[in-house]
């Protein structure tokens, strides 16, 4: 493990952190309470002391501190790395080593003082918007759009005064320096010139006569803001500019007033402005966000999909919200998660398929595995579609009514593109119906779903009056055309490339070959030493993290494995923190179809912290000899089975020992639960197992 993590792990007791948002009770011992994660009335979470890790049974998720302060507060890695870093006592400045040991140093201080520089700024605005002669027509503003003073306050609102100099001077005075506010975004050098000269000083404000809305991040800090002109200035909107804190494109507004509801509802509405924001908030649709500058991102769904699933756009019904959720819709297919869904295709060997006689003395077709996958976005992207001419802020207050049925049934994603896609068409003309047919029956081809592509087959053949039989041939010819993953084309690349730069005879070992039930044992062994050593970090399970080492280095050094490992492991089976996180970036950048970063592109997508990390799995993988792609492909696909099964029977300890604990104790109930969870384990150790003999 790297030392970072093992230093700020050793710190911090993942039961009294789990603690301080889960009421826990002791049971046996272990402790058990109502699953943050998801609704439930009969607690399935528990938390195990001893191993210092948690797991609930009813939404199957699990992990250490890391994975639960990510998944609870929505963290990214390095932010849960420095929230825990704070949290025991320290910065991340006291754990950070090597030679970027006094850049990392700088740069977190200057990030720090650029915090209490905006949150000094908030206050300025805030107080002169609620108090100052000079914001009467700001306040005069904020009534007509329905903003009560309890948002106000709530959003933190404030006023710019139409002067050059008013929050400069009193930053100036708090110690801060004109550098600072330049950097910070808040003030703007005098030009040489003298054009903007204020009265001998060297900075004038960036912001002047707007109504100013407080940007901040996941966590509420304050790291930017948003002025609205009041009178005929321009631009309209203006943001802070680019600063070590803000990035316009990252940023999402009201994310962290948004996120617990975003949750709770499994959805997240995104408008395009602050006020839209503002409104939905203060009428009750707490899980909405806007996005800054209408334009949706990559970064954003990158947030957004650590707490939902479900999107729903509710930009603003003019040609620009048109492009901008056209945008929007691209950025959140392309940057979700996907599912692979395994397509197990039949031997045909020598223009014959293999058989082999089974007890009944019939003809069977033998099975080689899985050698194609289709995709399948893994969200459920909506869209909120608005009465034309009207923005949501307006909706809402004309007929909040309205609003919730449309936040509640909004348009799903190909309906949508039925509606947008066919709008200017004569569907009574041939050219017509035969354009229409060209620009949906992709859209069609994206749904993994059959009984739901069915059904939109037969929408399109109705709208065009078409035969469904004609639809379906050139539905066909469309599915032949698109993107589904064919691994062994995905593969050869990347692989042939590994090829070419790999090392041989490396003093380091790759981990021994073991059996399935040596590591059963192995498993059994681990139990027996966590229970006589009390709290252990990642490390106490050296073979299976050594497992882990080699086969992130084996998707490191080949990318194209990706695809042949994903769905038989993911994030949780993974019991190092480190490596965890690894797989969790890998998968986000294969699983996109991105193409695949080089040893420095991928360097930089990594947190400093876990540099280590990829150094010591790529060490397992280069003092291995080169192989070719078929022993590569099984190579990854056992180590990946060899871990699943692990992780499996680690569950299988917990749920043994939590069912022997609720029936000394007389919790009939709760021995009910588990047993059927218990079931279902033996059902995925079964799967496992016919998996492993397939692969030989």
């Amino acid at each position: 493990m790297t030392p970072i993590i093992d230093t700020i792990k050793a710190k911090i007791d993942v039961a009294e952190e789990i603690g301080l948002v889960v009421t826990l009770q002791k049971s046996g011992k272990s402790l058990k309470g109502l699953c943050p994660f998801h609704n439930e009335r009969t607690p399935s979470f528990y938390v195990f002391p001893e191993s210092q890790t948690w797991h609930c049974f009813g939404c199957n998720e699990g992990g250490d501190i890391f994975s639960f302060v990510q998944k609870q507060q929505s963290l990214a890695f390095h932010d849960a790395l420095q929230y825990l870093a704070e949290k025991g006592s320290g910065s991340l400045d006291d754990y950070t080593t090597g030679r970027n040991q006094e850049e990392e140093r700088e740069a977190n201080a200057v990030r720090e003082r650029l915090r209490k520089l905006n949150e000094d700024a908030l206050l300025w605005f805030h107080q002169i918007l609620l108090r100052a002669k000079e914001a009467e027509q700001a306040r005069a503003y904020v009534q007509s759009r329905g903003i009560s003073v309890d948002s106000v306050i709530a959003f933190a609102l404030g006023y710019a005064p139409n002067q050059r100099q008013g929050l400069a001077p009193y930053l100036l005075s708090r110690g801060y320096t004109e550098r600072e506010l330049i950097v910070g975004g808040l003030a703007r050098e005098r030009a040489s010139d003298g054009s903007e000269k204020n009265s001998g000083d060297g900075v004038y404000d960036y912001f002047r006569n707007r109504l100013i809305f407080p940007i901040r991040d996941m966590r509420g800090r304050v790291i930017g803001f948003g002025g609205r002109a009041l009178g005929d200035g321009k631009p309209k909107y203006l943001n802070s500019p680019q600063t070590p804190l803000f990035e316009k494109s990252g940023v999402l507004y009201a994310i962290d007033m948004a996120r617990d509801a975003i949750k709770n509802h499994n959805q997240v509405v995104i408008v395009e402005g602050y006020v839209d924001a503002v409104i939905a908030h203060q009428y009750g649709t707490k899980q909405t966000v806007a996005c800054i500058g209408s334009a949706i991102t990559e970064k954003h769904i990158q947030q957004l999909k650590k707490l939902t699933k479900q999107v729903t756009l509710a930009l603003d019904p003019d040609a620009a919200g048109s492009a901008a959720t056209e945008h929007g819709i691209q950025e959140a297919l392309k940057t979700f998660d996907r599912t692979l869904v395994p397509v197990p295709l039949v031997a045909d060997s020598g223009g014959g398929q293999q058989r082999r006689k089974g007890q009944t003395g019939r003809l069977k077709q033998e099975p080689r595995g899985i050698v194609r996958l289709e995709e399948r976005v893994d969200a459920e992207i909506n869209v909120l579609q608005l009465p034309l001419g009207e923005d949501p802020d307006e909706v809402i207050r004309r007929d909040y009514a309205a609003w919730l049925y449309a936040v509640a049934h909004p348009l799903p994603l190909v309906d949508y593109y039925f509606v947008v896609k066919t709008e200017g068409l004569d569907l009574r003309e041939p050219a017509g119906k035969t354009e229409a047919a060209k620009r949906l029956l992709p859209v069609i081809g994206m749904i993994s779903d059959r009984i739901k592509r069915d059904a939109y087959v037969r929408k399109l053949a109705y709208i065009i009056s078409i035969d469904e039989r004609s639809l379906y041939e050139e539905l066909q010819k469309v599915l032949r055309g698109q993107n589904t993953a064919v691994v062994t084309a995905a593969f050869s690349a990347p692989l042939q490339q590994a090829h070419a730069s790999g090392k041989a005879g490396s003093e380091q070992k790759q981990p021994a070959q073991v059996s399935e039930d040596e590591a059963q044992t192995s498993s059994a062994a681990h139990a027996a030493h966590a229970n006589s050593h009390g709290k252990r970090l990642d490390r106490s399970r050296e073979d299976k993290l050594q497992w882990e080492d080699y086969l992130i280095g084996l998707l490191l050094q080949n990318p194209g494995l990706s695809p042949y490992v994903c769905g038989i492991i993911n994030v949780g089976d993974f019991a190092g923190t480190d490596t965890r996180e690894l797989y969790h970036i890998l998968s986000s950048v294969y699983e996109q179809r991105a193409s695949s970063p080089s040893l420095q592109s991928f360097e930089q997508m990594v947190p400093y912290a876990l540099l280590d990390a990829v150094a010591r799995a790529r060490g397992c993988v280069e003092s291995s000899a080169p192989k070719d792609e078929a022993k590569l492909v099984k190579e990854a696909q056992q180590c990946a089975t060899r871990l699943r099964r692990i992780r499996l029977l680690q569950l299988n300890t917990e749920l043994n020992y939590l069912i022997r604990e609720a029936t000394v104790a007389g919790d009939t109930a709760t021995v009910r639960q588990l047993q059927l969870q218990l079931s279902s384990l033996y059902q995925q150790l079964r799967t496992i197992d016919s998996a492993t003999h397939l692969q030989g």
